[in-house]
């Protein structure tokens, strides 16, 4: 009788840790499906943000490619670590996934979620708060939050909106701040325009809460 219990408790978790995973994998395949159309027509680039499979110690690496089966096909698909820095028609983009920001804003204050964007950028620093506070891989030879050219872009994703401010240094640089809003709960993206660093917000539907 015993054993029986134990074989039927076994089976009962087996068949509920597989309908947990397909559940949890549901949403990978959308997205899947949805970096597939975008792929097709135009380069790709992945970031890994808080409560995406990754490791969860910034800098986080690269999602890995299985998860995308259909856009990973493409060569204009690449998976990149958080922080992300590239260079595009000479313009040179610096960001995060957000939790830079998110972390330095519990222990300071500021008008908006771009004054502390802005002093990371003075600071020459990404994670001011790493590791006492946000998570860091322990490096022993290098930092890799030093900000060693300025850039012409510097964003931050998963923000609770659209911010943008042009930002003029001391050697007369000009640097363009983004925040950019959760796309899960608003649905909008930001197109930057190269020639003149100019931003506005992309609408994608209103079945957003």
């Amino acid at each position: 009788m015993d054993l029986h219990l134990n074989s039927y408790s076994y089976i009962s978790l087996q068949n509920l840790a597989s309908k947990d995973q397909s559940r949890l994998f549901e949403p990978i395949k959308e997205l899947d499906i949805l970096l597939t159309q975008i792929a097709a027509g135009v380069p790709l680039d992945i970031m890994p943000g808080p409560n995406d499979p990754a490791n969860f110690s910034l800098p986080q690496q690269p999602l890995n490619r299985c998860l995308f089966p259909g856009s990973a096909t493409y060569n204009t698909f690449r998976s990149c670590t958080n922080p992300h820095c590239f260079e595009l028609d000479n313009v040179r983009f610096l960001g995060t996934s957000g939790q830079t920001i998110d972390d330095l804003q519990k222990y300071s204050e500021a008008n908006d979620q771009l004054e502390f964007m802005e002093r990371t950028l003075r600071w020459r620093h990404l994670a001011p708060t790493a590791p006492n506070t946000l998570g860091c891989y322990p490096f022993t030879d290098r930092d890799p939050f030093l900000v060693e050219s300025c850039p012409h872009v510097y964003f931050a994703g998963n923000q609770q909106k659209f911010e943008t401010r042009l930002l003029k240094g001391s050697d007369r640089q000009l640097v363009r701040l983004v925040c950019i809003p959760k796309f899960s709960e608003t649905g909008v993206a930001v197109v930057v325009n190269l020639k003149n660093l100019e931003c506005h917000t992309l609408s994608f539907g209103t079945q957003f809460s």
